[in-house]
């Protein structure tokens, strides 16, 4: 049977009038309440419910909740470094087992102007590299779905650590900052031991790199536009909810009011009360009332203590960031930044960073270089006598 088209378009419809209703009059008021709240709620009430054992992550306000942080004077003078990476990961049916990981940075400078850009690809085809062992773990982790995510994450981070540290000092003492798209600690997100003891490798990895960027004071920062995060949400509702329920929301059985005026709604949302270029206080994510539950025990000495604020940059955006950072001072030239690279005029699309995007177009793999990859792999196979055809599966894909 031949696909339903007709069948989807009448779902889309259904989708689109969700949509409306969940974006209606009645949730602009509960969006509008929520924003009235957060102003309301000074900074120590609502640590304190951050603090709270709940199964929910909440966040801790490191700054004053009351008011939002206007825009830093404009600076146009600076230096940037954005990453973006893109992976192949191995096909099933193929005779050579393989993994690509591709990651570019991207380096931009003004005032005066300058350009650069550098790529690293990997190709993993080795028993002990697309077969992951780690002391005691029995079975070996392969190197496929989110193993490569979590690879291609870490390659990201990377790729900026070394292009930063290999850096001449700036003559004109122009600021240097460090961006990416992905999150800075990456949760791995696969199960079984195997997994744990990767994910725990892959962050002591990060951390690493966070500790030499600390070190060497050049700071680092995620953007996530359009984030879908509710940590600050669900601070608030760690505010009405009983203890005792501990944001248990699927098994609530009688939610009050305040809950359910809440749960529906997104911190960008909360947010978008910010003027054009301010910022919302910096909030630290906590759980069970623990900074470093992001990182297990072994780690936790050199804990990067991840935290976040919300910008306006034409749409509420999410900026990721050491604390060492704000524990430096270096807020406001991040803000500006981030800010600058977002206008009109500077951006390739307005309210999102011009080094990300450019990043981006660096490290794509386009349709042509995944099947470039596949005929370079099957020419090297053929000129050493191994004749690969493909698997009846992937035969038939093509027709």
């Amino acid at each position: 049977m031949a696909f339903d088209l007709a069948r989807i378009a009448s779902q889309a419809e259904e989708l689109g009038r969700y949509y409306a209703r969940e974006r209606g009059r009645e949730h602009r008021d509960l969006v509008s309440r929520a924003q009235a709240r957060i102003q309301e709620v000074g900074r120590e009430e609502l640590e304190g419910a951050a603090l709270r054992s709940t199964v929910r992550v909440l966040a801790r306000p490191l700054e004053e909740t009351r008011t939002h942080y206007p825009p830093p004077p404009p600076m146009t003078s600076y230096r940037i470094w954005a990453s973006d990476g893109s992976a192949i990961a191995p096909d099933p049916q193929a005779f050579a087992r393989y993994a690509l990981l591709h990651a570019a940075a991207v380096g931009l400078a003004f005032d005066p102007p300058a350009f650069e850009v550098t790529h690293r690809a990997t190709l993993l085809f080795r028993e002990e590299e697309m077969e992951r062992v780690y002391p005691g773990v029995g079975e070996p982790v392969a190197v496929e779905g989110p193993v490569v995510d979590t690879m291609r994450a870490y390659e990201e981070l990377r790729i900026l650590c070394e292009v930063a540290q290999g850096m001449p000092p700036d003559p004109a003492g122009r600021p240097l900052l460090l961006m990416t798209d992905a999150v800075i600690l990456w949760a791995h997100r696969g199960t079984g031991p195997g997994h744990d003891a990767l994910g725990e490798d892959y962050l002591s990895r990060s951390v690493a790199a966070l500790v030499e960027l600390e070190h060497a004071g050049i700071p680092l920062v995620s953007f996530t536009s359009m984030p879908r995060y509710r940590e600050v949400i669900h601070t608030l509702l760690a505010l009405v909810c009983p203890p005792e329920r501990r944001l248990a929301c699927g098994d609530c059985e009688q939610p009050l009011d305040e809950c359910l005026e809440l749960r529906p709604l997104l911190d960008r949302e909360l947010f978008a009360m910010l003027p054009v270029g301010a910022r919302s206080p910096i909030f630290q994510p906590v759980y069970h009332g623990d900074t470093a539950w992001r990182l297990p025990p072994v780690l936790r000495r050199s804990d990067p203590e991840i935290c976040f604020f919300y910008v306006n940059t034409g749409e509420i955006a999410r900026v990721e960031l050491p604390r060492w950072v704000v524990r430096a001072g270096l807020v406001d030239t991040v803000h500006a930044i981030v800010l600058d690279q977002c206008r009109p005029g500077r951006a390739e699309a307005t309210g999102y960073p011009l080094a990300l995007s450019l990043a981006h177009h660096e490290a794509v793999l386009t349709v042509e270089d995944r099947r470039a990859v596949e005929w370079l792999i099957e020419e090297a196979l053929a000129r050493y006598g191994i004749v690969a055809p493909p698997s009846a599966k992937a035969r038939m894909k093509a027709l």
